[in-house]
């Protein structure tokens, strides 16, 4: 949007300025809050006929799937939220994103293989092989303590 319209949209309808302020400012500060505030301890997956409670410290690895995450624990479960608003949920020290489309249980990490243009591929305990993004290696080296 651009600046013409954002005033007249703010001339038109204060009270969304108000609101909009207020998102901005969550935004803002949302990374210093994520390490500060409380972190989840499980996850309600809905289904069509029940509710399934998953331990956050049993899940090894996220996987985004559009508007879904698929939770890889004991089993997959399907759980409607985006990738990016679940890890605002998850403890920064336990969850580390390495792809946009997957984060992974920093336990469950076996082992790191360096790629070619600066990818890993990351190897679970379980033996599931996922390869990084580009973008995500300055995150992993500092979580593993590689720099």
């Amino acid at each position: 949007m651009d600046e013409g319209r954002f005033e007249s949209r703010v001339a038109r309808d204060p009270e969304h300025t108000e609101q909009g302020t207020d998102y901005v400012q969550a935004r803002v500060q949302a990374p210093e809050d994520r390490l500060s505030r409380p972190h989840i301890a499980r996850i309600a997956v809905k289904s069509v006929d029940r509710i399934v409670i998953v331990q956050v410290k049993d899940i090894v690895r996220l996987e985004a799937e559009d508007n879904y995450v698929r939770l890889w624990a004991d089993r997959p479960y399907l759980h409607k939220e985006t990738l990016t608003r679940l890890m605002s949920f998850l403890d920064p020290a336990e969850f580390l994103r390495i792809h946009r489309s997957h984060a992974v249980n920093i336990q469950s990490v076996r082992e790191l293989r360096p790629l070619l243009h600066g990818q890993f591929l990351v190897v679970l305990t379980k033996g599931t092989e996922l390869t990084s993004g580009r973008s995500y290696r300055g995150v992993i080296q500092q979580a593993f303590g590689l720099v």
